[in-house]
């Protein structure tokens, strides 16, 4: 079973001007930090990329593909059945939300090999899970900044009950950060995803290692 610990989000628009080096260009740096964080255990990525077409989301899988060849870092891209349709081999995960193409139709047109997650924002949405679906991403846990978009936050007690309903790999989403890790695994998450705990001010591979540690730890 894939491993879904530590799960980054992002895309070129999350990349601030402090993380790139000399004359790189936003794509250029989220590549440079994937890979250093994947050369340090980060077990899932997933290209979240709203402002860009697919075929500039296929040239960034497909250089990610080559940057994370030697490592266990899986690669997901978010939402496009078109995408991973197109990127084949670049993709080993797609990630569906619930107002995406439904689960067991987005199998038809992507390659067997590829993994289906989906995003899951109320308890009464595990009563529709279908069986080609790897792991459900759950959340807004905590209030977040990270997505313009984002549900009410959840809160730990939903996911609770969530987890209680489902015999797949859970990953937490929204607002997670070094304060409140420790709750999530604790309730039985297989994973934490996050995007601004990572992506800050800070140093993101100095932010990583803080975070894996403290998973470690639980």
């Amino acid at each position: 079973m894939p491993n879904y610990s530590t799960y980054l989000v992002a895309g070129p628009e999350n990349i601030l001007p402090n993380h790139q080096l000399g004359n790189e260009s936003k794509e250029q740096a989220l590549i440079r930090i994937v890979q250093e964080l994947s050369n340090n255990g980060l077990n899932v990525f997933q290209l979240r990329a709203k402002n860009i077409s697919d075929s500039e989301q296929i040239d960034i899988l497909r250089n990610l593909k080559k940057a994370l060849l030697n490592t266990q870092t899986k690669i997901c891209i978010n939402d496009s059945v078109n995408v991973a349709s197109k990127a084949g081999d670049f993709v080993d995960i797609l990630h569906l939300g619930q107002s995406d193409m439904h689960p067991e139709k987005a199998k038809s047109f992507i390659n067997d090999r590829i993994k289906i997650g989906l995003s899951i924002t109320k308890e009464s949405q595990t009563r529709n899970i279908p069986d080609c679906v790897s792991y459900i991403g759950v959340g807004p846990i905590y209030k977040t900044n990270s997505k313009n978009d984002a549900e009410k936050p959840i809160g730990e007690t939903i996911l609770k009950q969530i987890l209680e309903k489902v015999n797949i790999p859970v990953v937490a989403i929204g607002g997670i950060d070094l304060n409140n890790v420790s709750n999530l695994f604790s309730l039985g998450v297989s994973g934490v995803a996050v995007i601004s705990n990572i992506l800050n001010n800070e140093n993101p591979l100095k932010n990583f290692l803080l975070l894996k540690e403290k998973i470690k730890k639980d």
